[in-house]
């Protein structure tokens, strides 16, 4: 890449030996606040039902509080949009503590931090660092024995992750014990630039750049190819991944990430289409007509990018995407028939 056009992108960057150090944290913590206040199209979440929350909510107080609280929305007097809350995208596995009918009233009372999973622990220390008091995790939300629970809750996915302030993605955890945060080489993510006279008389600088580096960072991670995380990641208005090497932020605005602080060159997703669709919900006429090609192109492009994730159950394949297929039908005015 020449460097008079890309050099804004390959500011060298100060990285750091740990996913979860306390610049890296800053760093993210910096992009999330950015985006927050000042994208609009950020802020007019992708929803049909703008600044609902979930039924149920848990409360991860303040630095040095060690209980968390499962709080049920409509009983414990919780409203919006004075709670934002954040999401996770994480593999199940199997974690070692789940909401059911019999432990309900006891997580209300408080349950230690300690005993909860590693990925969930450091997902709560982000929110905290975020200052957010509440967050979303399936696992302890939804009542895990109940099936009439289940099937009421999978009907609202799409909003829970749509109205979240943030989805913390565990990008390179393939259980809930394996934690968010990594060890990481700061030179397998720095960007790479070589002096050569090929072009001009005199050596100039030159970048060496992948173009295949956001996926190469993403999604060779176990994450990435499960069905529930494709709609979670998709729906959310904003997601940092905790990825091997470094953090990523992806929002319907800009992708950055450690190695590309600046945001990614040439980089594209169809999360830049998501202002297109997020403007239905807001009531406004920016949006083709409901035959556009180009509507009909980005729901094919998803479709077959879906087609290629796995599910822990085959019978979830409709579901699974259920959020983003409602979404288009809205745009279209077409009925999904989940027929496949």
């Amino acid at each position: 890449m020449d460097s008079a056009e890309y050099s804004p992108y390959f500011m060298s960057p100060n990285l750091e030996s740990s996913t979860g150090s306390a610049p890296t944290l800053t760093t993210a913590y910096g992009w999330f606040r950015s985006c927050y206040s000042t994208h609009a199209s950020c802020r007019r979440l992708a929803s049909f039902n703008p600044n609902q929350l979930p039924t149920r909510l848990i409360d991860v107080g303040n630095d040095g509080d060690t209980d968390w609280f499962l709080r049920v929305v409509r009983e414990d007097g919780i409203s919006s949009p004075s709670a934002p809350y954040m999401t996770l995208s994480y593999r199940w596995g199997n974690p070692t503590i789940s909401l059911l009918s019999s432990n309900i009233t006891r997580l209300r009372r408080g349950s230690p931090i300690a005993d909860l999973p590693s990925t969930f622990q450091d997902f709560i220390a982000v929110a905290r660092r975020f200052g957010i008091q509440y967050v979303w995790i399936d696992a302890l939300c939804i009542v895990q024995d109940s099936t009439e629970d289940w099937e009421a809750e999978a009907s609202t996915l799409s909003h829970v992750y749509a109205n979240s302030a943030c989805n913390i993605a565990a990008s390179a955890s393939n259980y809930p014990e394996e934690g968010l945060f990594r060890p990481c080489e700061p030179d397998l993510v720095r960007p790479g630039k070589v002096l050569t006279s090929l072009f001009a008389d005199k050596p100039s600088p030159h970048y060496i750049f992948d173009k295949g580096y956001w996926d190469r960072q993403l999604f060779a991670g176990p994450l990435h190819n499960r069905g529930w995380v494709f709609q979670e990641c998709f729906l959310a208005p904003r997601v940092l991944y905790l990825g091997k090497d470094q953090i990523l932020w992806e929002c319907l605005c800009e992708h950055k990430c450690e190695g590309f602080p600046q945001g990614i060159p040439a980089h594209y997703s169809d999360k830049n289409m998501d202002p297109l669709l997020d403007s239905i919900s807001a009531g406004r006429s920016k949006l083709p007509g409901k035959g556009s090609p180009l509507v009909f192109y980005l729901w094919n492009s998803l479709v077959e990018q879906y087609s290629t994730c796995h599910l822990t159950e085959p019978s979830d394949k409709m579901v699974a995407i259920a959020g983003i297929a409602r979404l288009f039908g809205q745009i279209t005015g077409d009925e999904y028939v989940a027929d496949w």
